[in-house]
């Protein structure tokens, strides 16, 4: 009995050690590795002057993570017949402002989103629905990627307390994507932004507010563009003819009355001579 015990156990399977998980990868590694995926055209609407500019979309990937980056840069802002181009932080792709960012880490299975202190427009940018639009398209490529992933909690932190104007801004921004939203301080210059996962997340954006310019939209625009070039040019032809035509009436009186003109003191000039 005792020899058929210690075989049982020198045949039991040894314990395995569970692998500790790594650590996330570091997210400006992962945005300096970002490669392109392409560029938009975009139109924010703001009053009867809207501003035009170029969206672009990177990604990187590593066996840890996948990391999704959306930037946006200003080009100009239209009043009808001028435009206007952007200038400074408004113009340019840049680390801060006008951008939205997440993060997937594989091992544990969770979400990060950023910037870290939320979505930011620069000052050119400001309350044209940029920002909603930004972290919006973050949150719907995450739901397609990996819904059931966990969400890591983001901070939100202020210079300042914030005004009773700006708690419900902040709270309307997490809550209109589906996150819930907590202050964690009596003087409400931090909050938390959370959900337990991706896939009950919303990912919207004011439609009317923002508008994504494809590429058969260019094309149309650029042919009604044309045609209404053509059409310009068509009466302005016509206008310069009605003016020569003018031209040479006007001439033609101007010839004839110096020609009456003349014969006219021809014949006072033989009428004096008669009577003399």
């Amino acid at each position: 009995m005792t020899s058929n015990n210690t075989k049982s156990n020198s045949q039991a399977e040894p314990e395995t050690e569970e692998i500790p998980l790594l650590p996330p990868e570091n997210e400006a590694s992962l945005a300096n590795h970002a490669i392109p995926l392409g560029e938009t055209i975009l139109t924010l609407q703001v009053g009867p002057h809207p501003i035009y500019g170029i969206l672009q979309r990177s990604r990187a990937v590593t066996s840890q993570s996948d990391y999704y980056r959306l930037q946006f840069r200003g080009y100009a802002r239209s009043d009808g017949s001028h435009w206007h181009p952007m200038e400074g932080d408004d113009s340019r792709f840049h680390a801060l402002y006008n951008m939205a960012w997440v993060r997937v880490d594989r091992p544990s299975k969770t979400v990060t989103f950023g910037p870290k202190n939320g979505v930011q427009c620069s000052p050119g940018l400001e309350g044209t629905g940029l920002d909603t639009y930004l972290f919006g398209n973050a949150v719907a490529w995450a739901k397609s990627t990996c819904p059931d992933y966990a969400i890591a909690p983001g901070l939100v932190t202020l210079s300042q307390p914030a005004t009773e104007e700006e708690q419900t801004r902040k709270h309307s921004f997490y809550a209109g994507q589906g996150f819930q939203f907590e202050w964690q301080d009596p003087a409400q210059r931090s909050a938390l932004y959370f959900k337990d996962k991706v896939s009950k997340l919303l990912g919207v954006w004011n439609k009317d507010t923002v508008h994504e310019f494809g590429g058969e939209e260019m094309l149309k625009m650029l042919a009604s563009q044309d045609e209404a070039r053509a059409e310009l040019q068509q009466k302005l032809d016509v206008a310069e003819s009605a003016q020569d035509q003018m031209k040479r009436a006007l001439q033609k009186e101007k010839n004839t009355s110096q020609i009456l003109t003349g014969v006219l003191i021809l014949a006072a000039i033989i009428g004096i001579w008669a009577v003399l």
